[in-house]
């Protein structure tokens, strides 16, 4: 090979010769590429033309035999060179200055300005070789079956000369294969880099070109989704990519071709179908790719066969019913479309016809929009028949292929004529989306007469599947009806009545569609208000149904989806004074079925003050027929008759009318029915029952409900105790009848008691029968024995609640319905029932169980109950409730007991809460505290002996381990108010013993441990509610366990590793416990009676905590990793209960020095003695804090040694050893805070003795930051470190803020050097706020340096600001380090106290001059916006009094912002995770600058009027520019190029262009220049590119309100305010966040709106112009709508001579727009007095 690189000679006839092989050429070529020390003569231009030549070749084989090219088109070499040549020249072009270059503004710190900027012509190739068919040959291997059935369509060269020579060569069979994976990837990663922008100037194919190589894209995606088709996953997806690119490419020439006849012909033509063949292949297939074809296909149908500017010519001539009779070429697409419904492909063509005829009338309208917006007429009711002559065209097409079945037709002839069907549907429903079809009071219309057609058509296919009994044939002519039904109702109304049969009773698969046709219906009548008609139709075809019920169970018209929809429906759209009609209607309906009648028509009600006559017309007596199997079902009756009652909604007068018709109702068919239960021959059959007696129960149910002058005329106390005797006495009465008498049955008893005046005994006592009876017919008591029955489904309807599921149903009615009224008259055993079943429930593991969706079940109605508040008003049942949550805690104790002590102690606990509600608060203390004492002898026991686990068995414990937890969640769900005062004392005594049975018998896995959260949460409530711990404060013994963190947890993996989170949540109550019980004992040593008692408890507390202190513990990184160990978990405790002795000092501090008044009143040896005691107490807490103190000392200085090791330890391991026991040091450094607030009370001395410690702690921070920087960044590619880094930044802002706390208070500060120590307190503050911080370590190290600031002194406060200023502008070239700068500018300017003020106002005038060259330099939004918001409060602060040239340095920074290469400066900000990367600018960038500018201008034009005064013109040039920042570009197409051009050259455009892309933006601009040359390849680049959309409405609003300050006189401010602003360092910076108004008094200065006066015509006129223009102009209506009162302001300011000036300076689009905005100000705006 060598001997072929030496020479360029060599290397080319060794390409192009015949001495070397394919595979050595190939080889010999990648050589020449990949090494660099190989020199050719424009080798890139030379190896890439050879390859292209190469391959172009080998797609077109030669007639020779021996010809091997398909090997080399099939040869993965070739193609991944390619890949890598075509790679190579696009990164070089990438990188070429022309694409990277920035232009420099002000400096020269941009990247990139280093670079000569020069427009030189950057790196590429001429491809001479056209490309294209080797690509279509590669892919016609996948697919080599042409896909065509046209005999029409040629075959392309190529592809004849291929055929030859596979002739000619009788082996090339065994040579033909497909290309593989790695071959079409290299092949698709090509072509993408072909079709790039970066390429375009070299590769641009011809629309010819491109269209054999789509149409092979399209053979081929059909044939990769055949079912015959080897082609695997993987290649699919490689294939649909490259389709991706290919159909996406092939868009915009056909968006671009300027010859529509052209593109007409080849896309309706050659390409119709593949196009829609492929559209419907690709859905089967997965990926992202999928959606994005589709989009392709469908953009080149749309642009392709539907233009604008031809949509009249589609149906010029068209005679109906005659696609031929079309005089235009666009005949050509409808002949297509006949075709192929012919052939095999019929429904892959009829599925398209939606789409089209969607395409073409969005097409129509958009061009309708076009006209309106130029100003045109629409010409609407031209395109309005155009669109439907179209529609009437296809719609015609497909119904002229209606098949003609025979008697007896075949299964493929039924679905040619339900795909023909489904398709007609399909363009109906489109008619109906798109808004199509123009309603007409004239039959004779001609869309109605064609609509009328179509009905008929879909009426008779519904026919036809009648006979056949198909029910797919009948859904699709059902769905069409509906369709039909929406866009005319007339079309339907003739034939409801013949539509109810096929309701009643659907076939199977047309169910759904049988619903949504019962459900328009009723939307139809209901909105037109001819309910009457509705119902009156249904019911006369109903009666035939009636003796045979069965029959309509699967009817849509009677189930719970249709009946729910009739409520909403009445309320919606009946008129209240058509109710008694409709009432009627019922009545008489009923009415029929006890005369046994039959009916055909019934007067209408006469008019009201008339008496009304109802006559049963025709009606003829049928002879009494024997059984009951012929008795008419009122079920469907009363079933619409209830919905149709669920939806009245009557005042009180309408009730009276609507109660004569309630009262026909009782006395015509409810009374004779109830009436026939008090009869000797008590018909109980189940058809009756079914048919008669449960309707006429359901609907009185529902009379009661709407009417209670119905209840009161209706059933009456003794009617109901012959009900209820009746099914007492008798068996044979059907689940459903007895529900829904129970229901009425306690209906009735609640309607009694609250309209009964007074509750006699006798009316009590039938009360209380009637409740007993419906407990005993419920069987309620059998869930106390089956507990799986609580998971038993029920769907809700009373007719299918047999066998286990009436226990659902009772359980409903009895529990969630009525409970009030069970527990006021039922007895205590009902209420013992109920409690026990919902606690056994809850108490008892179900596991995972499925449910179908919408049925109910005991657990789920359980738990809708206990979070109703209903649940816990319920008379009587609160304290059987109670009483049986804490038996079953106590039966839990019991099952847990083992030894003969603990079952002791379980007996004395069920004694106490089996007692609970017959003795006194007194009798329970006495029996709990037993208990406790009980319990105390038992945990003694526990410590004497080995602290080993019970050997029960596994499965017991977690049985009863499930069992409390779930009793304990019902604890922690009820609310204290439900206990009463001794049930807490015994529910903390109880809590207690948990405590202890939990940890010695239950495994800390997740059960155990959330049971023991649970009760220490319980415990903790109460004792929060108490102040106090109860009972428990009477021995130490058992509270102290509960303020210890159970150690228990901690030697288990689920314990120890806290995955969810619950050990962390023990650790919080523990704390919060521990907070109480200091708070109430603290409190307690002041009181003359209880001062002993809480001496006695905190001398254990404090002790425990000292000896906690002592203890030498190795801290373990619990905030971060979540690892609980026994270390960590008491210094986090021990931290907390420090935290609360101080708070509980600082109280008692603050109050007066004064003896209490119990005090006074002891005696002089009982007040020594308190006194004794409480120095005791304060020795103890000192006694702790030095132990504390000293421990922390100990660690703190075990680390800073580390600091300090010899030489001739390694710096690696040196590190390892800091890292290491820094961060283990770090729970315990938290303490050094507390221990310093805890001196803080001592007076001087003791303070100072705290901070000895802080030198130490900022020599630690900087050693512990300096050798940080290394290890957190070795930490991210390291997955074990990662805790490790982020507790180490934590502990280094931990350390960092101690030392800007509190190092300024020590000594140290002034025997070291102040400025020296400063700076390097500065330095390392802001070193470590250039890390990833937590929130929290952000706020600590704000609070730091604010406290920081406040304690120096004036000239040391000078210095910091002297610094800041000096390293601000350096600093900012760095994004992260320039965003910690301007926070500090911003807190230390902004924060300052008022004495430094004075300091501030000196460097104002450099503070705002760095601020504005960091404005000009910045690539960052967050400086931006930082930089702005500082600007903002300095221009509102008070004390700083600005001068005239001041405000002219904000205003100088916010022009530089104006520049347009802003937004490619800000390009230039990197990402934090790749500085490779360049950030997008989004709208939302743009939002937050604009935001920041508004604060600024409208604090200027506010507060800073006199000194503005001479720089108004400025100003105005600033508020002229914002404007463009609301701009769009139009829509055309043609102009997309100069719209962005106009963005570029316009002022702003940092608001207007969003997120522009900055390469889009040098093209534009580049393209202003040499505009004559490469136009239209800038264009194609320019079509894929983002534009950004406007600013939104909020900031529209805001300028408005600017606009409106200019005319409002200027608020000078008084008074301090804005002060201390203590979200300065925030992060992240915010505009919202400056409060430039905060507080103080105002005073009103002079009035300058004279001066913006003379300034507002420009604005407006600024205005005028851009609306006027025909690129971009402010066209959102709500973007108008919030500028105008800011426009009606300015126009406030202008006299007569300014509106005159204005109207000569527009043209006359601006003078029109001038006109309009003046008579609008005038007649909405402006006041006149009147």
């Amino acid at each position: 090979m060598e001997e072929y690189l030496s020479s360029s000679e060599a290397f080319a006839k060794a390409l192009k010769g015949f001495q070397t092989s394919p595979s050595e050429k190939i080889i010999l070529a990648k050589e020449a590429w990949q090494r660099s020390d190989v020199v050719l003569p424009h080798k890139q231009e030379f190896l890439l033309e050879w390859l292209c030549n190469t391959l172009t070749k080998a797609s077109t084989p030669s007639r020779n035999a021996k010809d091997d090219s398909l090997n080399t088109l099939l040869d993965q070499g070739h193609w991944d060179l390619l890949r890598d040549m075509l790679n190579g020249i696009a990164l070089s072009r990438k990188k070429h200055n022309k694409y990277g270059r920035i232009n420099a503004r002000h400096h020269d710190g941009i990247a990139g300005s280093a670079n000569s900027i020069t427009d030189n012509q950057a790196p590429g190739v001429l491809l001479r070789v056209p490309v294209i068919p080797m690509f279509t040959a590669l892919v016609q291997r996948i697919a080599p079956v042409p896909l065509s059935t046209q005999q029409s369509v040629s075959i392309p060269k190529q592809e004849k000369r291929s055929k030859e020579a596979s002739a000619h060569a009788p082996s090339m069979d065994s040579v033909i294969g497909t290309p593989s994976e790695s071959v079409l990837g290299s092949a698709s990663a090509s072509f993408e880099l072909l079709s790039s922008p970066l390429m375009s100037e070299w590769f641009q194919p011809t629309l010819e070109q491109y269209t054999p190589l789509v149409q092979a894209i399209l053979e081929a995606l059909v044939e990769i989704t055949q079912e015959s088709s080897n082609v695997n996953n993987k290649k699919q997806l490689i294939v649909m990519t490259l389709a991706h690119v290919v159909l996406d490419r092939f868009k915009h020439l056909v968006v671009i071709q300027p010859n529509q006849k052209k593109v007409f012909a080849l896309v309706a033509g050659k390409m119709f179908e593949g196009l829609i063949r492929a559209r419907v292949a690709i859905r089967r297939l997965p990926g992202p790719s999928t959606a994005e074809c589709q989009e392709a296909i469908g953009a080149i149908l749309r642009t392709g066969l539907f233009h604008q500017e031809h949509l009249q010519e589609y149906t010029a001539g068209y005679v109906a019913g005659d696609e031929k009779s079309i005089q235009s070429y666009q005949k050509q697409l409808f002949e297509q479309i006949a075709t192929l419904i012919k052939s095999e492909h019929a429904t892959t063509v009829l599925d398209v016809l939606p789409v089209l005829l969607r395409y073409f009338v969005e097409e129509s309208r958009r061009k309708q929009r076009g006209l309106a917006n130029s100003g045109f007429d629409r010409g609407v009711d031209n395109a309005r028949e155009t669109e439907f002559s179209f529609f009437k065209i296809i719609y015609v097409l497909a119904r002229k292929q209606l098949p003609h079945l025979t008697e007896d037709p075949s299964q493929s002839s039924i679905e040619e004529l339900a795909n023909i069907m489904e398709a007609h549907n399909n363009l109906l429903a489109t008619i109906l989306e798109l808004n199509m079809y123009q309603p007409s009071n004239d039959e004779t219309a001609d869309q109605f007469v064609f609509m009328s057609t179509s009905f008929g058509s879909i009426y008779s296919c519904l026919t036809t599947a009648k006979t056949l009994r198909n029910g797919r044939l009948q859904s699709i002519s059902l769905i069409g009806i509906v369709v039909l039904a929406q866009l005319d109702d007339r079309l339907l109304k003739p034939h409801l009545d013949s539509l109810w049969p096929v309701l009643f009773n659907p076939m199977e698969g047309a169910n759904d569609a049988a619903l949504e046709l019962a459900e328009t219906l009723l939307e139809i009548y209901g909105k037109t208000s001819d309910l009457k008609i509705f119902l009156d139709s249904l019911f006369s075809s109903l009666r035939g149904y009636l003796t045979r019920p069965e029959e309509l169970e699967a009817s849509p018209l009677f189930s719970k989806d249709f009946l729910d929809l009739v409520p909403a429906n009445i309320r919606n759209y009946l008129p209240l004074p058509q109710a008694p009609m409709i009432l009627d209607i019922f009545v008489t309906e009923l009415m029929a079925l006890d005369t046994s009648m039959e009916i055909e028509t019934v007067e209408p009600i006469q008019e009201s003050g008339h008496k009304k006559k109802r006559k049963l017309n025709s009606g003829k007596s049928k002879e009494h027929m024997d059984g009951t199997s012929k008795i008419p079902s009122a079920e469907p009756i009363t079933a619409i008759f209830i919905q149709f009652l669920k939806g009245l909604r009557v005042t009180a007068n309408q009730e009276k009318q609507l109660n004569k018709e309630f009262k026909n109702v009782y006395e015509h068919f409810l009374g004779s029915t109830f009436g026939k239960l008090a009869s000797k021959g008590l018909e109980i059959s189940e058809s009756y029952q079914a048919r008669r007696l449960t309707p006429a129960l359901k609907l009185h149910y529902a009379l009661c409900k709407i009417s209670t002058q119905y209840w009161e005329n209706g059933i009456n106390i003794d009617l109901m105790n012959i009900i209820v005797k009746a099914l007492k006495g008798t068996s044979g009465w059907s689940d459903a009848t007895v529900l829904t008498l129970n229901r009425v049955v306690l209906q009735h008893v609640h309607l009694t008691l609250y309209s009964a005046k007074d509750m006699d005994e006798g009316l009590v006592q039938s009360c209380r029968e009637f409740v007993r009876f419906t407990m005993e017919s419920s069987q309620l008591e059998r869930l106390l024995d089956d507990d799986s029955l609580v998971l038993e489904p029920w769907d809700g309807r009373l007719e299918s609640a047999s066998g286990n599921s009436f226990l659902v149903a009772s359980w409903q009615i009895q529990v969630n319905d009525w409970l009030d009224i069970v527990c006021r008259f039922g007895t205590t055993q009902h209420m013992e029932l109920i409690a026990q079943v919902i606690v056994k429930q809850f108490s008892t593991p179900y596991g995972d169980c499925l449910i179908s969706k919408g049925s109910l079940t005991i657990h789920l109605l359980n738990q809708i109950l206990l979070r109703s508040a209903d649940f816990y008003e319920v008379p009587n049942f609160r304290p059987v409730f109670a009483q049986t949550v804490l038996r079953r805690l106590a039966d839990s104790i019991a099952a847990l007991s083992q030894t003969s002590s603990e079952k002791e102690l379980a007996s004395m606990v069920s004694s106490f809460t089996e007692t609970a509600d017959s003795c006194g608060d007194s009798a329970n203390k006495v029996t709990s505290l037993d208990a406790l004492k009980k319990l105390t002898e038992i945990m003694r026991e526990r410590e004497k002996t080995e602290k080993r686990k019970s050997k029960s068995n596994t499965e017991a414990k977690e049985k009863h381990g499930a069992q409390l937890l779930s009793l304990l969640s019902i604890m922690h769900l009820l609310p204290l108010e439900y206990f009463e005062k001794y049930e807490r004392n015994i529910i903390l005594a109880t809590m207690a013993v948990l405590e202890h049975f939990i940890q010695k018998h239950l495994d800390a896995d997740a059960t155990g441990v959330k049971c023991l959260l649970l009760g220490r949460r319980v415990a903790n409530a109460i004792m929060t509610w108490r102040s106090d711990a109860g009972i428990l404060t009477h021995r130490p013994e058992i509270l102290l366990p509960l303020l210890e963190y159970p150690v228990w947890n901690c030697f288990s993996s689920y314990g120890s590793e806290d995955k969810d989170g619950v050990g962390h949540a023990i650790m919080d109550t523990t704390c919060s416990m521990i907070d109480n019980a200091i708070r109430y004992y603290m409190a307690q040593m002041h009181d003359a009676i209880q001062f002993e008692s809480a001496y006695t408890h905190l001398s254990v507390l404090l002790g425990k905590a000292q000896e906690w202190a002592l203890d030498d513990l190795p801290n373990s990184r619990a905030t971060y990793d979540r690892q609980l160990t026994v270390s960590g978990i008491r210094v986090t405790i021990l931290s907390r209960a420090c935290q609360s002795i101080v708070h509980c000092l600082e109280m008692h501090h603050h109050q007066k020095k004064s003896k209490s008044k119990s005090k006074a009143s002891l005696s002089n040896t009982a007040a020594s003695d308190m006194d004794s005691k409480q120095a005791s107490v304060k020795e103890k807490i000192e006694a702790l804090f030095e132990a504390v103190q000293a421990n922390v000392a100990v660690r703190i200085g075990k680390v800073v040694s580390l600091t300090k090791l010899s030489p001739k330890t390694s710096k690696d391991k040196s590190k390892e050893l800091l890292v290491k026991e820094a961060l283990e040091s770090m729970d315990q450094l938290e303490l050094y805070r507390t221990i310093v607030n805890y001196r803080q009370l001592g007076g001087e001395a003791n303070k100072s003795k705290s901070l000895n410690l802080v030198p130490d702690l900022f020599h630690l921070a900087k050693a512990l930051v300096q050798e940080s920087v290394e290890y957190i960044q070795e930490s991210q590619h390291v997955d074990s470190r990662k805790f490790s880094s982020i507790s180490l930044i934590h502990m280094a802002a931990i350390l960092t803020g101690y030392s800007c706390q509190y190092l300024p208070q020590s000594k140290s500060w002034k025997s070291a050097g102040s400025e020296a120590t400063l700076k390097e307190l500065l330095v390392l503050l802001f070193a470590i706020s250039g890390q990833n911080l937590q929130e929290k370590d952000i706020a600590l190290l704000k609070d730091a340096y604010l406290s920081m600031i406040g304690f120096l002194s004036e000239d040391l406060f000078e210095y910091v600001l002297q610094w800041l200023l000096e390293e601000a502008y350096t600093s900012t070239e760095q994004i992260v380090g320039g965003l910690v700068f301007v926070r500090y500018l911003e807190a230390t300017f902004l924060g300052a106290h008022h004495t430094h003020k004075r300091r501030v106002r000196r460097q104002i005038s450099r503070l705002l001059t760095k601020l504005t060259q960091i404005l000009q330099s910045t690539q960052s939004v967050q400086l931006v916006v930082g930089v702005l918001d500082i600007m903002a409060g300095v221009c509102s602060e008070p004390s700083f009094e600005l001068r005239s040239w001041e405000i002219g340095l904000v205003l100088e920074g916010i022009i530089s912002l104006m520049s347009p290469t802003t937004p490619i400066l800000l390009h230039g900000s990197k990402s934090a995770s790749d500085p490779a990367i360049s950030c997008a600018l989004t709208n939302q960038d743009t939002s937050r600058i604009f935001t920041a500018l508004y604060h600024v201008l409208i604090n200027v034009a506010r507060f800073r009027q006199e000194e503005l005064t001479t720089l108004i013109p400025v100003f105005t040039t600033i508020l002229q520019g914002i404007f463009h920042g609301f701009k769009s570009l139009h829509g055309s197409i043609a102009k997309r190029q100069q719209g962005v051009e106009s963005l570029i050259k316009s002022p702003f455009m940092l608001l207007s262009a969003g997120s522009l892309h900055p390469e889009i933006a040098q093209t534009a601009e580049s393209s202003s220049s040499k505009r004559s040359t490469n136009s239209t390849k800038e264009s194609s680049a320019l079509s894929n590119s983002p534009i950004g959309d406007p600013l939104p409405v909020e900031c529209a609003e805001n300028f408005a309100r600017l606009l409106t300050a200019l005319g409002s006189k200027g608020v000078n401010p008084s008074g301090s305010y804005g002060g201390n602003n203590s979200n300065a360092i925030d992060v992240p910076i915010s505009s919202s966040e400056t409060t430039s108004t905060s507080g103080g008094s105002f005073a009103i200065a002079t009035d300058a709106s004279k001066a913006f006066g003379k300034h507002a015509p420009y604005i407006l006129m600024e205005y005028f112009t851009i609306q006027g223009s025909v690129i971009a102009s402010i066209s959102q209506q709500s973007l108008r709508n919030a500028l105008l009162p800011g426009l009606y302001a300015l126009l406030n300011l202008c006299s007569d001579w300014e509106r005159e000036m204005m109207m000569v300076g527009l043209d006359n689009t601006g003078k029109t727009l001038l006109k309009g905005l003046y008579a609008d100000y005038l007649k909405y705006h402006k006041y006149t007095g009147r």
